[in-house]
């Protein structure tokens, strides 16, 4: 029982957790990476489990996709204030 629980903890923490390699992606690496791995759950070319781990891996490359979009657009928010600040 107490097995179990452990597993399944894991598997919670595992889709809030960041793995670094991916966080050390560029925006073109993580996509590419993301589009290969649905191209691969796609053609079932992997069994369960990989599906899985694919999955909880997109996912995290899902979220470090949208951080880095949403840091590019306060960069251009930024650099649009102070264009109109200045009075271009």
């Amino acid at each position: 029982m107490s097995k179990k629980k452990e597993t399944t903890g894991e598997a919670g923490s595992d889709a809030s957790a960041v793995d670094p390699a991916i966080e050390a992606l560029s925006y073109e690496d993580a996509m590419k990476e993301l589009e290969s791995l649905v191209e691969h759950i796609e053609r079932g070319d992997v069994g369960l489990e990989a599906s899985l781990a694919s999955y909880r891996r997109g996912e995290q490359l899902l979220r470090h996709l949208k951080g880095l979009l949403d840091r590019a657009e306060t960069t251009v928010r930024t650099m649009s204030l102070a264009e109109a600040e200045r009075g271009g």
